[in-house]
């Protein structure tokens, strides 16, 4: 049996390390980092016959890239899919459930304990996985040397001090560890269905065993195919819970019309969870949880029949000789010499050489120095992982170890030593960002990044990126020899063994690193450098006119970080826009998944340079959420969290602007992983509902309201004049918009008297006119191309064209168009004209364009050598792929 293990992703700027174990039958996926699906499409690999997804810990750095991948699972058909974890998995999973609702996908979860056992977590005819609950020791967590181990190495990490008082500036109370319940604990004989059903229940009361139970309610009511075990058990092919015939179920297409009405979920997802306790989770300091290595076998191989023993001993072709190959004794009728017949017992060994042992990965996770004592004990002797030591035993054959190492953990000695204590045919692949390079993981959008870069270097700058390592993997002693790093692409063949290999189809793939590394500009095609010229002639021409520097605000600059639709492409991520507001700071609108990684690749992570990505999170002022839909949110809480490990904390309060749902949403997580909403944290969050800021709440859109108060409830008050000082604005409204959710808008006045509205994701809107009239940008969601009206319409989204409309209705001075569906991968039906007298300026929106309010003309002139360019990069396959999903 064919199998093997292979690196999906590993730790980069854009990615957290994931490894895939294939087999001709199925994949298992372990851990699930922000990008995961980015990746897939980018190497080309496929989710198909993904069947068990792992997680080594609970938190932004193993799982950000969880929901964004069941949703993908389930839009694309996927009926089933297991995932195992640490404690804390149910609550990560029904955390959310406000965005991950799939009726059509059985997600079962299975949470692993803290304490350790010699159960496999999950078993079926392929591999055996075992779990070692790996827990930081006191002793060692006391040590801050031990901590400084999170990955970041720009000098922001630091000790993170976890606080649960509320803080007053969020909208609902909510229970915690260390205050009083915010209702009593209810009758413990109640059902759990029957408290669902009570419209006064506040889950937070809930404890323990309840607690959990209310989560795996959840997660059935999220997924209602999912059969949720109460405790860990096996995964194999028939477990409970598997629906006969799902995989010929009817699936969704993508040109589905679905209904216009706000998608409806079940009273119960609408309510809090219950707050993790510190037994369930650990320590509420992050980098002190607890985390999972894991053991995978697979199928142990049989040996060779050999005929001519078979033969010999009376066995003659035929279905015995089958019965036998398959481990089973046999009884032959054989002659004994003297013409009598007798019975002949067969076994096994007799015709069938000795067969090889089952091949064994593992995949160690070691955030901290904290965390080596307790691995050390679980390979110590007697210890559940002890028998993985044993040299050329006959019950494994240990080939492959994956090493996901904190800071400090490959220079001590303790971890070096147990690394040698394998044999030396063992193959080490170790992920430690000191020791790793950083390249462009997205290689297809850096190479037409670095392609447009020769068209306007300012508005197509190179992504940041490094291909040395800060330290060489060499220069630690001791190492075993085969201790390479871990590279994406990177595979081993475990049956038959072969050494490490590197995919050639991730090389060339790769046009960007040979390209950038150069001593020369990229050989364009003659009709694409043509097509650069006439468009540098043409912003030439108007390059003196003194009307652009008129413009209000033209220095203001708009960043698209992520300018596609509902899942990634190659091309393009989903929806980000960064605004800086010179002398001010930063504006973030909607943070979907990657977003972390985009902001590096711009910014970069050099301590010695004033603008790096930690500055911008210093400087970054508000962040505006528009809806609960995955694809605008996802990437928050891993941005929140990146932002605690500000060292020394930001000066000035992060404001985020977002609805109920999105609130309810990191509420819940923070009770895993502190995102700064607690009072008392270090670089803290300000939280202010949209409906709060809404503008039908004053009478001229500005300034006050009828009553003359502020244009927000007294209670967000002083958060929002905050806001508004420390960008420079007049005013920061909300407008509601339609959508299939809650979903808002956003109109920006600055007192420089210029102005930006931002729709969201919506069908076109009067009131957005209304709210935006006379707007310098507006940056409209232009989902569909025009000949798909009725499909937008269907889907609550707006056309090209649609889009237009409005910025002329504003009469806007300038438009920019994205949020393009993954339908075009590279550029969708522009239906863009020359720029008439009046009429606002049209340009479309792309991955790390940095366009200043004043080069919008210039945008909108390099349009048709853009799309040029973008022709001849144009990817069959990438779309094809994308295909396969309900791409909305």
């Amino acid at each position: 049996m064919l199998w093997s293990t292979s690196v999906l992703s590993t730790l980069s700027s854009d990615t957290e390390p994931s490894v895939v174990i294939a087999f001709d039958s199925a994949k298992y996926l372990f851990n699930v980092g922000e990008n995961t699906t980015r990746s897939y499409l980018q190497s080309r690999q496929t989710w198909r016959k993904t069947r068990g997804l792992f997680l080594t810990s609970i938190g932004t750095q193993r799982t950000s890239g969880l929901p964004g991948l069941l949703m993908t699972f389930a839009d694309a058909g996927r009926s089933q899919v297991r995932v195992t974890g640490p404690s804390g998995l149910l609550h990560l999973i029904a955390s959310m459930r406000r965005y991950t609702y799939r009726d059509n996908l059985d997600v079962t979860p299975s949470e692993v304990p803290l304490v350790p056992d010699d159960q496999p977590v999950y078993k079926d005819e392929n591999i055996t996985v075992f779990a070692l609950p790996i827990n930081p020791t006191l002793e060692e967590s006391h040590d801050e040397d031990a901590l400084d181990c999170s990955g970041n190495t720009d000098g922001c990490s630091k000790a993170l001090k976890r606080k649960r008082d509320i803080s007053p500036e969020r909208p609902v109370k909510r229970g915690s560890n260390n205050q009083a319940r915010t209702s009593p604990e209810p009758d413990p004989s109640a059902a759990i269905d029957e408290l669902m059903e009570r419209s006064d229940f506040d889950p937070t009361s809930l404890r323990g065993d309840r607690a959990q139970a209310w989560r795996r309610h959840i997660v059935k009511l999220m997924f209602p195919a999912t059969q949720v075990p109460q405790s860990t058990g096996l995964g194999d092919k028939n477990q409970k819970g598997k629906r006969k015939g799902k995989e010929n179920a009817i699936k969704p297409s993508p040109d589905e019309h679905p209904s216009t009405e706000y998608v409806q979920q079940p009273l119960g997802l609408k309510r809090p969870l219950p707050v993790p306790d510190s037994s369930l989770v650990g320590f509420s300091d992050q980098r002190l949880r607890p985390t999972l290595a894991y053991a995978i076998h697979g199928p142990r191989v049989r040996g060779k029949f050999d005929a001519q023993k078979a033969e010999a001993l009376g066995l003659k072709q035929g279905p015995l000789r089958a019965v036998l190959a398959r481990g089973q004794t046999v009884t032959v009728k054989v002659d004994d010499g003297c013409g009598n017949s007798i019975d002949r017992e067969i076994k096994p060994s007799d015709c069938i050489g000795e067969g090889t042992p089952p091949g064994i990965v593992l995949l160690l996770d070691i955030p901290t120095l904290a965390h080596i004592p307790v691995l050390l004990a679980g390979f110590a002797d007697g210890g559940p992982f002890a028998k993985y030591r044993q040299v050329k035993s006959k019950d494994h054959d240990v080939r492959v170890i994956h090493h996901l190492c904190g800071d400090g953990v490959l220079e001590d000695e303790r971890y070096r030593a147990l690394m040698n204590e394998f044999g030396p045919d063992v193959h080490h692949l170790v992920a430690s960002r000191r020791y790793l390079p950083d390249p462009v993981t997205f290689t297809s959008a850096a190479y037409s990044q670095l392609r447009l870069n020769q068209l306007d270097s300012d508005i197509f700058p190179t992504p940041k990126f490094t291909l040395s390592a800060e330290k060489a993997l060499d220069g630690i002693a001791g190492l075993p020899a085969g201790t390479l790093a871990m590279q994406a692409g990177l595979s081993v063949s475990i049956h038959p063994p072969r050494p490490p290999l590197q995919d050639e189809n991730t090389r060339k793939l790769d046009l960007f690193h040979p390209a950038v590394c150069s001593d020369s500009l990229i050989k364009l095609p003659d009709p694409i450098l043509s097509s650069f010229s006439r468009a540098r002639t043409v912003v030439q021409f108007f390059a003196s006119d003194s009307e652009a520097d008129k413009i209000p605000g033209k220095d203001v600059l708009v960043c698209t970080l992520g300018t596609g639709s509902a899942i990634p492409s190659k091309f393009r991520n989903v929806s980000a826009t960064l605004i800086h507001i010179p002398k001010h700071g930063y504006l973030l609108l909607d943070a979907g998944e990657g977003t972390w990684g985009q902001l590096v690749r711009k910014y970069g992570r050099d301590p010695s340079s004033p603008s790096n990505v930690w500055q911008m999170l210093r400087e970054l002022k508000c962040i505006f959420i528009s809806h609960i839909h995955g694809d605008h949110h996802i990437g928050l809480a891993k941005l929140l969290a990146m932002r605690q490990l500000l060292d020394p904390p930001s000066k000035e309060a992060l404001y985020l602007v977002a609805n109920h749902t999105v609130f309810q949403y990191l509420r819940d997580y923070d009770g895993l992983e502190a995102l700064g909403l607690q009072n008392g944290s270090d670089n803290p969050v300000m939280l202010i509902p949209a409906d709060a800021i809404h503008w039908l709440k004053s009478s001229n859109s500005e300034g006050s309201n009828r009553n003359g108060s502020r244009p927000c409830m007294d209670r967000y008050a002083a958060a929002y004049a905050d806001l508004c000082t420390s960008l420079g604005l007049r005013s920061l409204q909300t407008v509601d918009v339609e959508h299939r959710t809650l979903c808002h808008g956003l109109i920006i006045k600055h007192r420089d008297d210029w102005s930006i509205v931002y729709s969201g994701d919506t069908v076109p809107v009067h009131r957005l006119v209304q709210a935006g009239q006379n707007a310098t940008l507006l940056i409209h969601e232009a989902t569909m191309a025009d000949d798909e009206a009725d499909k937008a319409r269907a889907k609550m989204h707006s056309t090209v064209g649609q889009a237009i409309d409005i910025g002329k209705q504003m009469n806007a001075h300038s438009i920019l168009l994205t949020h393009f569906s993954a339908r075009y991968p590279t550029m969708p039906q522009s239906m863009l004209t020359n720029c008439e007298p009046g009429q606002p300026i049209v340009a479309l929106a792309f991955d790390h364009a940095n366009v200043r309010i004043g080069d919008m003309r210039k945008m909108h002139a390099y349009m048709p050598a853009i799309e040029q360019n973008f022709a001849e990069l144009d990817d069959d396959d990438a779309t094809a792929q994308v295909a396969e999903v309900d791409i909305t």
